[in-house]
């Protein structure tokens, strides 16, 4: 069982991957049957994730988290955070802010993401 302080650590260690376009670090912390559902409502594998980075399509420059919720039940934690991003994606430099909601699982000595939702957060 997973404590607030445990999901975090792996919150961290995801966004600094993402940052980095570590494949390694994202390739052990996303599930192999993972859904995520960007915020344009297209759906994504693991598979798609890790090739955006691979090829370079996903690039991002800053990504600032807030505003995190962190809800342990048994071995699995729901992730509420806000995330400011800048990058390039599929070749179009954005800015945003989108809330993600992620749903860690307990695989092991570890977390895994098995489910995620992004929504773009208009002001």
């Amino acid at each position: 069982m997973q404590t607030r302080e445990m999901v975090a650590v792996f919150e961290e260690r995801l966004i600094k991957a993402m940052k980095e376009s570590n494949i390694l670090m994202l390739d052990a912390l996303l599930a192999e049957d993972l859904i995520f559902t960007g915020h344009t409502g297209q759906m994504f594998t693991k598979a798609d994730d890790l090739d955006a980075h691979r090829s370079g399509n996903v690039e991002i420059f800053e990504i600032n988290p807030s505003e995190q919720v962190i809800i342990p039940m048994g071995n699995i934690a729901v992730v509420s955070v806000l995330l400011e991003i800048s990058g390039s994606f599929f070749g179009n430099t954005e800015v945003g802010f989108f809330r993600f909601t992620r749903v860690w699982k307990e695989i092991g000595e570890g977390m895994q993401v098995v489910a995620a939702h992004s929504t773009q957060v208009v002001s």
